[in-house]
């Protein structure tokens, strides 16, 4: 019993499995919590098991001792299932949830505060989090500036990105506009991600034209991966598969050739790239490579990113099952289970292999 013990205090204190993270989430329900009235901040975390950012952030980013003193004495924390509960689900679409990990914060009664889209490092997340505390650079701080006239350039440009967040239509165009208007008061990006935004709007109208013209306009914007990808699921949305796989596959040449990304985001692209393939049952010898240099480029970093590799390896795996070769799909799926025994779902990928092997 004391070797138990001694060997999950290692753990805890080193942060260097991906064992259940030690965060104190709250027991309690949103409702409750509303009910509460209570001073601390409430704070939502949007999740889903099977999302490998979702995990990376409770692992990583969560455990970090920093942040769980800041929660204890400030945040009063629930956990939402994003995609398989019912009441997650609800609550994402009612914050206008389109990602996950989907952090938002409110106040005592309610109010959003301020929220966080995509996965962050401890570093920055609790950067965010002393924002949030003193309501410095936070939506409902920018917004009530802009509200009461300042179209400081600063705020703007703040405000916006925080209105694209939020999925806020309305408040997003007038920034822009703002932002278009007044070229002269903006840094050039400010100006790019304006144009993209309105790019963007035109795609839900079903023209491709303007963020085409985006991506032949701006390829050393920050935003040219982010608009290419827009038109990659445009395509899929429609189901233009055609298209869809070309775009990719000009893409992914595009991102290679031109270093568009480098490190871990090219592994994690790579992958994305492969796994799509695989689910269109397409281009699965391409799809194969691709997934064989993520998995290189992972082993070459750090500890804590190449704890990503299961999720490279089940792609793999999937690929080599689709392309017939059941045994070797499930000696890679093994080697998955391995590094992370905890992942019912690649337990469940090797059943399904092996099911397959039986004729089932």
């Amino acid at each position: 019993m004391k070797k138990i013990i001694l060997t999950t205090l290692l753990i805890m204190l080193f942060s260097c499995s991906d064992k259940p993270s030690v965060y104190p989430w709250s027991s309690l329900s949103y409702e409750q919590v509303l009910n509460l009235n209570t001073d601390k901040i409430i704070f939502l975390d949007f999740y889903s098991d099977n999302w490998g950012a979702c995990k990376r952030l409770e692992v990583e980013t969560l455990n970090n001792r920093e942040i769980i003193d800041f929660t204890n004495k400030y945040l009063l924390p629930i956990k939402l299932d994003a995609w398989n509960d019912s009441i997650g689900q609800k609550l994402f679409e009612q914050f206008n949830g389109y990602a996950i990990p989907l952090l938002v914060f409110l106040n005592g009664k309610g109010e959003e505060l301020d929220r966080i889209v995509g996965y962050r490092d401890s570093d920055e997340f609790l950067s965010i989090l002393n924002n949030i505390l003193y309501n410095q650079d936070t939506f409902m701080s920018l917004s009530k500036k802009y509200e009461e006239g300042n179209n400081d350039p600063d705020i703007i440009d703040k405000l916006s990105i925080k209105s694209q967040e939020r999925q806020d239509d309305i408040l997003s165009k007038e920034l822009y506009n703002f932002i278009l208007d007044n070229k002269s008061s903006f840094d050039i990006k400010v100006f790019e991600r304006a144009e993209y935004f309105f790019a963007k709007q035109e795609l839900k109208n079903d023209n491709t034209k303007d963020i085409i013209n985006f991506i032949s306009n701006y390829k050393k914007s920050n935003n040219y991966t982010a608009a290419y990808m827009d038109l990659v699921r445009y395509y899929a949305s429609k189901k233009d598969t055609l298209l869809e796989v070309n775009t990719f596959k000009e893409l992914i040449k595009e991102v290679v050739e031109s270093d568009l990304l480098i490190g871990s985001s090219l592994a994690s692209f790579l992958n994305s790239y492969a796994w799509r393939m695989s689910e269109l049952n397409t281009n699965l010898e391409d799809a194969l490579k691709k997934s064989n240099e993520s998995i290189n480029l992972i082993e070459t970093m750090d500890i804590e990113i190449q704890k990503r590799k299961p999720m490279l390896l089940d792609t793999k795996a999937e690929i080599l099952w689709k392309m017939g070769n059941i045994e070797k799909a499930i000696i890679i799926i093994n080697e998955a289970i391995e590094l992370d025994s905890e992942n019912q779902y690649y337990k469940d990928q090797k059943t399904k292999f092996e099911n397959s092997k039986k004729g089932n």
